[in-house]
């Protein structure tokens, strides 16, 4: 037989008009709209696609693609087998549909797809050149970067190990074996499985039977022959496992829609015209005014925002300090724990928050039984938790739930830490009568005055939402929680349901409308955030690292958007719990970047929500067996050792801003107190990068943090601030970067050392301090100028002061 040339690995195509039976193929394809507008199912979703939308079909997925007659799109096919030999797995999928989510990551690839589109227009015919070969290999690049989910992203790990070495034996098999007549039943008895079973798994890990998946590979390998030899049909059927040419034709024109004849000639047609975007020259017109349009558009006059920005001192708004009310705390029975309200009382002092979060108050330590018949609770524990909030000036936030206590190292690996709780409130009237009974004793040991500073919420638990009449029975507890603490205290805020923001958008949508329609509406909606993506493939739940460096504005901003379309525009949003990872042994959350990650995200949702509550306040309260060193990459804000990591420090430098807004830009806020006194706070937090992506968790290696970002380099700011008065100015920086302050690093100068005396701890809380560089600076024309380097992930607060005028 001839041989075989191997295709592309990486197909480009432009058309202008596409109308497609339903088929599957195993090359992963990727669609670009540059014009008009597409509608693409895949299996029974609809896509709608519109200029600038990007999509990837993966492979195996059955698709349909209709244009509309205005219709100018890319199509990149993308060779499986590549992906799947580059990352050693046959389990590759990509979650890339711009349709759904707006991010920088689209960005980055559609300005490589058009520079794709754009070398391929110019370099005349042919592609055999390297720039198209690199320009391809760079979007495949991208792809595998940002939207990549892998086998280690799929949660449970431990469990389906066993069900991806099968899926590898079965997949090895199937692909060593498809020329041959082969069955299910030999492939069962090969796996020592019956045949039921296979069957089942087949369908649930494929999508599709043993028979439609071993025609497909077939197929592939056949269209390759057709393609890119001169064999006749009849022994491409034969030597690529079909019995016959009937069995042959009828597949192949079931999958494509026309028979192998038909197609192999218009393949050939197209391959003397070379199949290129230039030989239709419909496309190529429309390419070139394409280009020629979007290149005029660039060049009008557009606004940069350049290194000096100025800001005039008279326009000032009072501020809203939303990001430092509220700060997670755990169980409640953390709370009973000296060591951890040691913590409590530190952090209070830092930076002064308001709100202490805490979930589980009906735990076995907790000693509330739900059980009682008479009423008869034992509220003692709860008592010294409140006593001790209320002694401190604090006011409890109620997450009226049951949480188990667990330390989380990566997606896959979750330890239980005090073993699980269940609870289930099957019966709403015991869950009135401790209501009834709890909000008796509050308001009669506390007062309604202070009892009314409060809030609760109530948790609607993710593994609930798909059981019949969850819904009802969510609304059921909550009307139940609100008409019965509202009427003994009618200013205590309740609210809920704490869901993740990568939750089900479809099912979000609809409850929201449903909660709109209650007799009792939520004071607040509570929601949580971490930078994640999650979803399902086959039945398998994934949950990846976002790669979307602005996921909690994108997130926020949606969130918001979907409330207020159900009619919730008048009700609060709290982020109640947030923060770049759920992983309490994590060393990115001991690191400088850390502390650069909060003043960003909170600079990006200025004004965007009521309150945003981090997770979690101290290490204290996610230690185990294992967290036996210094740091440990735990999520507190304060390490175990009472020392303020980065994290912390961005918290206290946004408590120091004055009261008055003056402005903002991607990188500082600027505020006044009105007298001559001005305070700004400042980051350079740099991307995360493919290193980080791609490793576990719990395997960042602290010795080598730098490794995990897109770029180290340093940021140059000049801010003016205009309508000063003139005088000469008291200018102090306070700055924490890897090279000062940074508890990460000093442990580093130290060669982590796990065992440190009591004096060696006190010191490492010393110089775990920021960096204070005294200038004076002359305001000369009623301007300020100041200049600043901020090194990589460097957070710094500058107090600025008139003392001579």
């Amino acid at each position: 037989m001839e041989s075989n040339n191997r295709r592309d690995r990486v197909l480009v195509k432009v058309f202008n008009y596409i109308e497609e039976v339903e088929h599957f193929h195993q090359d992963v394809e990727l669609v670009y709209v540059l014009e008009g507008t597409l509608d693409v199912t895949i299996g029974d979703q609809v896509r709608h696609m519109e200029a600038d939308d990007v999509l990837v079909i993966n492979a195996n997925k059955r698709h349909q693609i209709r244009s509309s007659e205005t219709t100018l799109f890319m199509q990149v096919s993308i060779l499986y087998q590549m992906v799947s030999d580059v990352f050693n797995s046959m389990d590759v999928i990509f979650w890339c549909d711009s349709t759904r989510e707006e991010s920088d990551r689209y960005a980055k690839l559609r300005e490589v797809l058009k520079v794709l589109l754009k070398h391929d227009l110019e370099a005349g015919k042919g592609t055999a050149n390297f720039g198209h070969i690199a320009l391809c290999y760079r979007v495949v690049d991208i792809l595998t970067m940002y939207f990549l989910v892998q086998t280690t992203d799929k949660e449970n790990r431990d469990e389906q190990e066993g069900f991806d070495d099968r899926i590898q034996l079965i997949n090895n098999y199937i692909r060593a074996n498809y020329k041959q007549s082969i069955s299910m039943k030999e492939l069962a008895e090969k796996l020592y499985l019956s045949n039921g079973y296979l069957s089942r798994f087949f369908k649930r890990n494929y999508g599709m039977n043993f028979v439609e998946y071993l025609t497909n590979i077939r197929l592939h390998h056949a269209v390759d022959e057709l393609i890119y030899s001169k064999a006749p049909i009849t022994r491409i059927a034969f030597e690529n496992g079909f019995a016959s040419m009937a069995v042959f034709n009828k597949a192949f024109k079931k999958s494509y829609g026309i028979t192998p004849t038909e197609f192999r000639k218009k393949a050939h047609e197209k391959k003397e015209n070379v199949e290129k975007i230039k030989t239709d020259s419909v496309i190529e017109e429309r390419l070139e005014q394409y280009f020629h349009v979007n290149e005029m558009k660039d060049e009008e006059p557009t606004i940069n925002e350049a290194s000096r920005q100025q800001f005039t001192v008279r326009n000032t708004v009072k501020m809203n300090n939303y990001w430092g009310k509220m700060v997670n705390f755990g169980a409640a029975s953390e709370l009973l724990r000296s060591d951890v309200r040691e913590h409590v009382v530190l952090l209070k002092e830092i930076y002064g928050f308001e709100y202490v979060r805490f979930w589980s108050i009906f735990s076995k330590e907790m000693l509330i039984d739900l059980n009682i018949c008479d009423g008869n609770y034992n509220f003692s524990s709860l008592d010294v938790i409140l006593d001790f909030l209320v002694k401190q000036g604090l006011k409890p936030h109620f997450e009226m739930a049951m949480k188990p206590g667990k330390i989380m190292y990566n997606v896959q690996k979750v330890e239980n830490r005090g073993g699980e709780i269940e609870l289930e409130f099957m019966d709403t009237d015991k869950w009135g009568n401790v209501i009834q009974a709890m909000m008796q004793h509050l308001v009669f040991r506390y007062g309604r005055e202070e009892v009314n500073q409060w809030r609760m919420e109530l948790w609607f638990p993710e593994n609930e939402w798909d059981e019949q009449g969850a819904y009802e029975y969510y609304f059921r507890r909550f009307h139940i929680m609100y008409e019965t603490t509202k009427k003994y205290c009618g200013g205590l805020e309740i609210g809920g349901c704490g869901l993740r923001l990568d939750f089900n958008e479809e099912s979000r949508k609809h409850f929201f409308r449903e909660w709109m329609k209650q007799k009792y509406q939520p004071d607040f909606i509570s929601v949580g955030q971490f930078a994640y993506d999650r979803g399902e493939e086959k039945q398998d739940k994934y949950s990846k690292k976002s790669t979307d460096n602005e996921c909690v504005k994108h997130r926020i901003l949606h969130e918001r958007t979907l409330i207020n379309e159900a009619g919730g525009e008048h009700i609060k949003l709290y982020v109640s719990e947030w923060n770049l990872t759920a992983s309490s042994r994590n060393y990115i959350n001991d690191s400088c970047f850390k502390g650069a990650y909060i003043i960003k995200n909170i600079l990006d949702t200025y004004g965007m929500v009521d309150d945003i509550g981090y997770y979690t306040g101290s290490d204290r309260t996610t230690e185990y067996y294992d967290s036996n060193v210094l740091l440990y990459g735990g999520t507190g804000l304060i390490s175990r050792d009472s020392v303020l990591k980065p994290a912390g420090f961005a918290f206290k430098f946004m408590d120091r801003l004055f009261p008055y807004y003056i402005g903002k830009s991607e990188n500082y806020l600027i505020t006044t107190d009105k007298h001559d006194s001005y305070g700004i706070v400042c980051h350079n937090q740099k991307s995360l990068g493919y290193n980080y992506y791609y490793t576990k968790e719990n395997e960042i290696e602290k010795e080598r943090m730098w490794r995990y970002f897109e770029d180290t380099n340093s940021l140059d700011l000049e801010i003016d601030l205009k309508d000063v008065k003139d005088g000469i100015y008291q200018v102090k920086y306070y700055s924490i970067n890897e090279k000062n302050g940074s508890a990460l690093n000093i442990w580093g100068e130290m060669g982590y050392e796990k065992e440190l005396s009591r004096n060696d701890i006190k010191y490492f809380q010393r110089v775990c301090e920021p960096k204070l560089i005294i200038q004076k600076c002359e305001a000369k024309q009623n301007c300020l100028k100041l200049k600043m380097n901020l090194l990589a992930n460097e957070i710094r607060f500058v107090k600025i002061i008139l003392i001579e005028f």
